[in-house]
Parts: C-alpha cells; sequence; structure tokens
C-alpha cells in the first residue's frame, strides 16, 4: 500500500509535532531503554523457527499432509459412511407419467396427500486395493511433509547462522578500530610533542590528525554496517528492531567438526533431508502407480437402507433394502491406462531428480570441505601478518621517538598494522561461514535445531 504525502497538510503537520515536542520537552520523562537482547546462536535459531515465516508454512504443509491422509483412510474398506434424513411433504401425483390411465370422469392428477419419509443409509467397502494403496501414498505424503519441514529448519538455521557471524564480524571489526582510533590518538600526541621539542614538524602531526581522522570516519561506517546486520538477526528472530543485541557465543569458533570427506559423505547421505525427502516421495509415486493399476480390480460395497414411510405420523411403517454391490471395470474409456501412464512418467522423473540431488549433496560437501581448508589457511596468513605488522608498527615508532626516521614510516606500518587487522577479520568470518556452510552441507546444522515437536506445539 502506497501513502501519498501533500505539501501542506505535511508541513503543518510537522511543525505541530514540532511545537509539541518542544512543548513538552523540559517536562517529558525519557523512556528508560529496553534490555540488551542477549543471544546464543542456539537461541536466535529457535527464536526464528518460531517466529520465522518459512518454518511456520512448513509445519502448516505438513498439516496438510496429515489432514489429506485422513480423508484417504474415509475411503478404506470397512470404514463405513451412515447418513440419514427425513421428509414430510404434501403431494400430488399425474397418473398419466407412471402409464395410468384415470377413471373414466376423473381427473388425471391425483387429490394432494401427505407423505412421510425418514430413512437411514449405511454403506462401506468390503473390497478396495486402489483405495488402500492410496491411502498409503497419502501417509508416504505426510512422511514427504515432515522432510521438507525439517529441510526448511536446516535452511533457516543455516541463514541464522550467516546472521550471527555477519553480525559478530561487524562487532569485532569496530572493536579493531577503536583500537586502532586509540593508537593514532596516541601516535598524534607523539607527533605533537616532536614538534614542540623542534625534532618532529607540521607534516608530522598533519599526518597523524589525518590518518586519525580516518580512522575516525572507518569507525563510522563500521557502526552503520553493524546496525545493518542487527535490524537483519532481529528482523529473523522476530524480536523488535530497536532492542540492542549482545552475542553470547564466540562465533569464530561455532560450526561443524574436522571431519574427513569420507565420514563428511556419510553424514550428508543419512541427514540431509533432500535425499530422505526424495525417498519419500519415490515410495509414494510407488504406491500411486500400484493405486492406478489397482483401478482395473473389482471392487465390493456393501449398502443398507431403512425406511419409515406413510402418509401419516400413526400409518408409518418400515422397509428395508440390503445389499452388495460388485463392480468389475471392462471399459474405461483409456481412463485406467493413461493414470497408469501418468504416475510412471512422475515416478521415474523423481528417480531422475534422485540422482541429481545425489551428486548435488557431493558437491556441495567437497566444496564446503575445501573452504573450510582455504579459510583456515587465510586464517594463520592473516595472524602472520598482524604479528608482523605491529613489530614493524613498534619499531617505526621507537626509530621515530629516536628522531632516527619521518612520521612517513610510523604511517605506513600504522596503515599495514590496521589492514592486517582487517584480513584477520574477514579471515576469521570466512572460515566461521565455511564450517556452517559444511555442517548444513553435511546435516549437522541440525545439531542446532530445538526438538522440531516442541516448536510446532509451541507455534501452535
Amino acid at each position: 500500500m502506497k501513502t501519498r504525502f501533500f505539501a501542506a497538510p505535511g508541513l503543518a503537520l510537522a511543525l505541530a509535532l514540532g511545537w509539541a515536542a518542544g512543548a513538552s520537552a523540559q517536562t517529558a520523562t525519557p523512556l528508560p531503554s529496553p534490555e540488551p537482547l542477549r543471544l546464543s546462536l542456539a537461541d536466535a535459531i529457535q527464536r526464528a523457527l518460531q517466529e520465522g515465516t518459512a518454518a511456520r508454512l512448513a509445519t502448516n504443509q505438513t498439516d496438510v499432509a496429515q489432514i489429506q491422509a485422513r480423508l484417504a483412510r474415509s475411503g478404506l474398506p470397512f470404514q463405513p459412511q451412515v447418513s440419514a434424513g427425513t421428509l414430510t411433504a404434501n403431494e400430488s401425483i399425474n397418473l398419466a407419467t407412471f402409464g395410468f390411465a384415470p377413471a373414466p370422469g376423473e381427473p388425471p392428477v391425483t387429490d394432494p396427500f401427505n407423505v412421510v419419509d425418514a430413512h437411514i443409509n449405511v454403506a462401506m467397502n468390503l473390497l478396495d486395493v486402489a483405495a488402500r494403496r492410496r491411502y498409503q501414498a497419502a501417509l508416504a505424503g505426510v512422511r514427504v511433509g515432515e522432510e521438507e519441514q525439517r529441510r526448511t529448519e536446516n535452511e533457516v538455521a543455516a541463514a541464522v547462522a550467516s546472521l550471527y557471524v555477519s553480525l559478530g564480524r561487524s562487532t569485532e571489526r569496530i572493536d579493531q578500530i577503536r583500537a586502532n582510533v586509540d593508537l593514532f590518538q596516541k601516535l598524534l600526541g607523539l607527533a605533537t610533542d616532536q614538534k614542540k621539542a623542534g625534532v618532529g614538524t607540521r607534516l608530522d602531526t598533519t599526518r597523524a590528525e589525518v590518518q586519525l581522522a580516518r580512522q575516525r570516519q572507518d569507525l563510522l561506517v563500521a557502526e552503520n554496517q553493524r546496525d545493518v546486520a542487527r535490524l537483519a538477526l532481529l528482523r529473523a528472530v522476530g524480536a523488535d528492531l530497536g532492542t540492542e543485541v549482545v552475542l553470547t557465543d564466540d562465533w569464530t569458533r561455532a560450526g561443524a567438526s574436522d571431519s574427513t570427506l569420507d565420514q563428511a559423505l556419510g553424514r550428508a547421505r543419512q541427514a540431509r533431508p533432500e535425499l530422505t525427502v526424495l525417498q519419500e516421495q519415490l515410495r509414494a509415486a510407488d504406491l500411486a502407480v500400484q493405486a492406478a493399476k489397482a483401478e482395473k480390480l473389482p471392487t465390493v460395497a456393501a449398502q443398507a437402507q431403512g425406511t419409515e414411510s406413510g402418509n401419516r405420523l400413526r400409518d408409518v411403517a418400515w422397509s428395508r433394502t440390503v445389499g452388495v454391490a460388485v463392480n468389475v471395470p471392462i471399459l474405461t474409456g483409456g481412463r485406467t491406462e493413461a493414470r497408469i501412464a501418468e504416475a510412471e512418467i512422475r515416478r521415474d522423473e523423481l528417480r531422475i531428480r534422485q540422482r541429481d540431488i545425489e551428486r548435488q549433496v557431493e558437491q556441495e560437501v567437497r566444496q564446503a570441505l575445501l573452504q573450510v581448508q582455504n579459510a583456515r589457511s587465510r586464517v594463520e596468513l592473516a595472524d602472520q601478518s598482524v604479528r608482523l605488522a605491529a613489530d614493524e608498527l613498534e619499531l617505526a615508532s621507537d626509530r621515530f621517538k629516536a628522531g632516527l626516521t619521518s612520521s612517513i614510516e610510523v604511517d605506513n606500518a600504522q596503515t599495514s598494522l590496521s589492514a592486517s587487522r582487517d584480513s584477520r577479520i574477514e579471515a576469521l568470518a570466512a572460515e566461521a561461514q565455511a564450517r556452517f556452510d559444511l555442517a548444513r552441507a553435511t546435516g549437522d546444522i541440525r545439531n542446532l535445531i530445538p526438538n522440531s515437536e516442541s516448536l510446532r506445539r509451541e507455534g501452535k
């Protein structure tokens, strides 16, 4: 829905609100800020599963599949269908309609008379193989829905983990830039002292001021990035967007554990819901083929009807009908053969998809392992670069204090250390994300998800 703002009323409203705010500024009591939301990774995932749209829709789809299974069960043999009805009417009959000629001099239409009718009908299938196969296919559909819900929960968990890493990275970078600001302030003080002592120049202090201003600007940018990441995480977990967030887990260490390729592939084949979904879909497709073929078989049903009827209530009499109906399909105009062919084609499509999904899962596991290995190498290299840059800065600072070099060497060392720290934070974030990608690829991301049944009950 789009809202249109008009110039004059909008300006008047803004002025009125501004006047009201100014009039009450001195008397209004500031509202207390909400308590920060302390979130572990498991808490964030649990809240997202309880409040998230995708997870709730997946739960609804599972419920729909269970309802469809109950509907299919109603058509099974020995499931009685009972109905009752009553009729009270005043009728007249045209005897000629039924082949009776009226008596000479009498009209063909009878005089009006009353009819009272009350009946009860009972029917049930005694033999229907197709109905049983359809019910079994519906039960397999319930299991498909449950596995689809597991897959959705895994995807939600992986997405929340990425948001958790993103917020942790932004917060870590803010801490690092603040440390740089403190360092650059000290170096600016050193340059100022050097200038006062006559061993430094105005250019040295100006350069230090520029470097400090640049770091403060980087701090503002980092804080904006942190706020964007915080809003994304708060929206995912369904919390108030104005709440501050405190991460209680070490985001650099969470994720998948070490494993070999064979171990990771073995866990993926057992735990990935995408594979179990296709297995259940194939089972349902096989049953659908059997159900279509069973439509060629005879069906047997029992029927019974009891009736109390008469012209008046005191005249009603009991009558009944009891029978067994046998239906033997002979010609269906090709309808049954078409249903069998359609069911077989759908089953073949699922087999093709199953082979493709198996290869996709293997590819994801292999790629995730490679990403973890590369990310760890990046972290090791970044650690070495930070230590080297810190040593270079310390050496350059000592040389500058002793008057053996200019501030250019110190500025270069400062820039190198800041870049090294940034690279280390990015490497840590890449490693954490790679571990979560591996956990998703192997299905280990499930270890971070609370019990699904408890979540479903709480969601309802």
